[in-house]
């Protein structure tokens, strides 16, 4: 395994493991380097390359509002390193809002990017709406209360069914130093998703010549689950798979899985 730190790639700190196929991994919110590891560790035959998204130690911050389309620009910049060093287009991975990114930026510049795999990308999650939630998750992390600030965004972001909610409550504290690192890349993931739109039909723009996998756990709530619904309406062409007993967590929590039906899809 490979760790990549460079000024071509805006000092962004990636991973690179395996061999084979070129795949470029997206992690979602609250993420970063580790989140994707069980992931590539079963994506064997493949070359996976993983990133912390600006914002999201040890990559830097950069932002001032993110957008995605500044975010976008990350991605390019990385896709086109990925090209340069193995001399081949990119499966493009995103999972979560990772996923939604992935969405943007393949919309934006599809040029390099072999396939595109999203995993339950939060689409109908977004919205103003969000920009009065920004504004209290911001205060609750000012005043230190890494507690109440979780549970924020998994009630008014994630919208986590109440006895999922139930449990998380029985667990410790969040570790301060931790909660305060994931707390900055949270903060400018609401950004982005507060000024995004929920129009998924725009995504029937991308290109139908490259090949699209919508994959989803079968126990998913909602809204996410109609979001799969309505992106899957608006991409006839794509491939979707759906994995029993699993729910927005799979990549995390059955990473086997997961990868499964990715090897199948970029193989196919």
């Amino acid at each position: 395994m490979d760790t990549v730190t460079t000024d071509r790639i805006g000092g962004l700190a990636v991973r690179r493991s395996g061999t084979g196929e070129p795949v470029l991994a997206l992690h979602g919110s609250g993420g970063g380097l580790h989140s994707l590891a069980p992931l590539a560790a079963h994506l064997d035959g493949f070359e996976v390359w993983r990133f912390a998204r600006r914002g999201y130690p040890p990559s830097p911050n950069g932002f001032g509002r993110k957008s995605f389309e500044a975010e976008v620009h990350d991605v390019r910049t990385l896709l086109e390193t990925v090209r340069a060093v193995t001399e081949s287009d990119v499966h493009l991975l995103g999972v979560s809002y990772g996923a939604t990114l992935a969405l943007h930026t393949a919309l934006a510049e599809p040029a390099g990017i072999r396939s595109l795999a999203l995993v339950e990308p939060p689409l109908l999650l977004a919205g103003p709406h969000l920009e009065d939630v920004l504004v209290r998750y911001r205060g609750l992390v000012a005043a230190q209360e890494h507690r109440a600030a979780a549970d924020l965004l998994a009630r008014e972001v994630s919208r986590v069914p109440e006895p999922l909610l139930a449990a998380m409550s029985t667990l410790a504290d969040p570790d301060p130093l931790e909660a305060a690192r994931l707390e900055e890349g949270w903060t400018h993931d609401l950004e982005a998703l507060a000024g995004d739109a929920v129009d998924v039909t725009r995504w029937s723009a991308l290109r139908p010549a490259v090949p699209v996998l919508l994959a989803e756990g079968a126990d998913t709530w909602e809204p996410l689950a109609s979001g799969m619904d309505a992106l899957a309406a608006a991409l006839p062409h794509a491939r979707r798979v759906v994995w029993e007993g699993q729910s927005h967590v799979a990549a995390s929590a059955a990473p086997g899985v997961v990868a499964g039906s990715l090897r199948e899809f970029w193989r196919g």
